[in-house]
């Protein structure tokens, strides 16, 4: 086997996020690519395999990172005391603003997942989260005894509409370049516009 030339991986995949950013990963030329890192179309598929791949290998570890950082919180907030749902929304607000620092570690990789990930396994990224979402908050309602989804207020359609909307709100972030100052200051209106509906489908008066 021939000896890999050193520093042409890190070149790929510098170009490579390059090009996945400005066309996304459908669009994206793996011509270009080895063009603009200064090799061959082969150098890719031997280090990489494909196009897939060299898409996985830019963004893979960061999709997984977030996700299991949202699970390990909700796993914390599991184990922690039974807490009403008033305190129980105040302490999942803080918790994803943590989630914020997170995506402005690594903004770029994020760019890809969001709005450049169409036709990759990536694609169902925000979906991956909304599902978990919904999977922990019909575990919490049934936990605190709380009637909101026996008394039909929150239906699971709704219950899934209302954390797709949020979640999808919440990449917005990232998906118009918000400056980190900027985001902090939306996601707080954003949680607190969807907060008086949450407080609406918790109230057993509703």
């Amino acid at each position: 086997m021939a000896k890999q030339i050193e520093g042409v991986g890190d070149r790929l995949l510098l170009f490579a996020k390059k090009e996945f950013l400005e066309k996304g990963y459908k669009d994206a030329s793996l011509r270009t690519i080895a063009e603009n890192a200064n090799t061959s179309t082969g150098s890719i598929y031997t280090r990489f395999k494909d196009k897939a791949g060299l898409f996985n290998e830019i963004v893979k570890s960061t999709a997984d990172g977030f996700e299991n950082k949202f699970r390990e919180e909700i796993a914390i907030f599991d184990k922690m005391p039974q807490m009403p749902w008033e305190e129980m929304l105040e302490y999942t607000d803080n918790q994803q603003f943590k989630m914020i620092d997170k995506i402005y570690d690594d903004f770029d990789s994020f760019k890809l997942l969001v709005c450049c990930a169409e036709g990759t396994i990536f694609s169902e990224f925000i979906h991956n989260i909304v599902e978990f979402h919904v999977e922990y908050t019909i575990k919490y309602i049934e936990s605190i005894g709380n009637d909101a989804i026996t008394s039909k207020r929150l239906t699971p359609e709704l219950l899934h509409i209302l954390c797709s909307s949020y979640w999808s709100g919440f990449f917005e972030i990232v998906v118009h370049n918000m400056s980190k100052k900027d985001a902090y200051q939306y996601i707080c209106q954003l949680k607190r516009f969807f907060r008086c509906g949450w407080k609406d489908i918790f109230s057993a008066t509703s």
